[in-house]
């Protein structure tokens, strides 16, 4: 009998689509960023005397920088979020760009030890064991928790399917079964899948036999046994 099988391509299909689902509540919780972060961050950096030393200085004296690149923490205690199929480091996050308020003059040396912060070329960390990230750790666990939540929602969704494309392994019964994985399918599939139903009820007619009619007389004959 002809049937749809999970192939792999089926399968990754339906995960793709899938992730898809789940890519703007994602999205908004990586952009659900404080906007205080980057000029709070820069008041860290450097104390109040040096801060008011380079507003003093002429433009040509010094650079600026309109912002930084932030990822979370360096020297951070082992600390997760878990569910079952998902794990996310509290104080580590994908690049952030912060923008200033303004461009904030920037010395040429910046200097770990003064600010507290490990910057490269593409990413910057800040010092956990440094007091004046106190203010920091608890915002960021927050705004880490967010995208943890949005994202663990769906690898549970995309374990669900898998454990159901691992149950069933043709499309017929897992449809029965969930009928909204339609909506995850491909074209092809979808063609597939009805071109099947199709020859199905056309075999069944074929027969040339009224089959509703035989199967209401075995229903009628078993109520009046």
């Amino acid at each position: 009998m002809a049937t749809v099988r999970f192939s792999d391509t089926l399968k990754d299909t339906i995960r793709s689509n899938a992730r898809a689902m789940f890519k703007t509540n994602i999205e908004t919780a990586k952009a659900n960023v404080p906007s205080h972060w980057a000029d709070k961050m820069y008041q860290s950096f450097f104390p109040q005397h040096a801060r008011s030393q380079f507003d003093a200085l002429p433009d040509y004296a010094m650079a600026k920088k309109t912002q930084i690149e932030f990822s979370g923490f360096h020297n951070a205690p082992e600390d997760v979020f878990q569910t079952g199929c998902h794990t996310q480091d509290a104080y580590k996050c994908e690049v952030i760009r912060l923008e200033f308020s303004k461009p904030m003059r920037w010395p040429d040396n910046f200097n770990e030890n003064v600010t507290a912060f490990k910057a490269n070329w593409r990413e910057g960390t800040c010092d956990f064991n440094n007091g004046r990230w106190d203010w920091l750790k608890v915002e960021f666990k927050e705004y880490v928790r967010g995208i943890f939540n949005a994202e663990a929602k769906q690898a549970e969704f995309i374990d669900g399917l898998d454990k159901l494309m691992t149950t069933y392994s043709t499309l017929a019964p897992a449809l029965k079964a969930f009928p909204a994985l339609w909506d995850l399918l491909d074209e092809d599939a979808k063609d597939r899948h009805k071109k099947i139903v199709e020859r199905k009820k056309k075999d069944a007619d074929e027969i040339g036999v009224d089959l509703n009619s035989m199967t209401a007389a075995v229903t009628f004959s078993k109520l009046t046994r």
